[in-house]
């Protein structure tokens, strides 16, 4: 699956924004109808996929993945962020959090309506693992205030 995966992902990182939203759709839903053990593993293997992208093209994915499932009908979109969910248990932290961090990222650019029904029904998906949704908002301000430190002129004493 996973060389499957890759070149799926790469094929639609090449895409225009509106093809590549769509072939995403249509992907989870054919995703959201297999088993949920397979479900889950196609998403470990698409997430491990798109974490070998370039930044560029990983930002631009996420977004369209985001947008995507946002706009799925309720039961395929709780299918999806489950499998995502339980499959961000199943690959290495730093990708799973840099993940979610570009989820956040994406969502900021959408009314605040969307960005709140987008977040509950992830929530109640953790929620529903029995898990803490984490604090990526608050992690991804910790950075923002970290790179601005960095950016600061400094005295160099020589």
């Amino acid at each position: 699956m996973s060389e499957e995966a890759e070149s799926m992902v790469k094929m639609l990182s090449d895409a225009p924004g509106d093809q590549r939203k769509a072939m995403i759709t249509e992907r989870f839903k054919m995703i959201a109808t297999q088993p949920e053990e397979q479900r889950v593993k196609t998403t470990t293997g698409l997430l491990l996929a798109i974490s070998k992208l370039d930044d560029k093209k990983r930002k631009e994915f996420i977004s369209s993945r985001t947008e995507a499932v946002a706009e799925l009908e309720p039961d395929v979109r709780k299918a999806i962020q489950t499998a995502r969910v339980k499959a961000g248990g199943q690959i290495p932290e730093e990708v799973n959090m840099g993940d979610m961090m570009m989820i956040m990222q994406a969502i900021k650019e959408w009314p605040e309506d969307k960005q709140n029904m987008f977040k509950e029904n992830l929530g109640g998906v953790f929620k529903e693992q029995g898990m803490e949704m984490p604090d990526v908002e608050g992690m991804m301000q910790k950075m923002s205030s970290t790179t601005e430190e960095l950016k600061k002129p400094r005295w160099k004493f020589w």
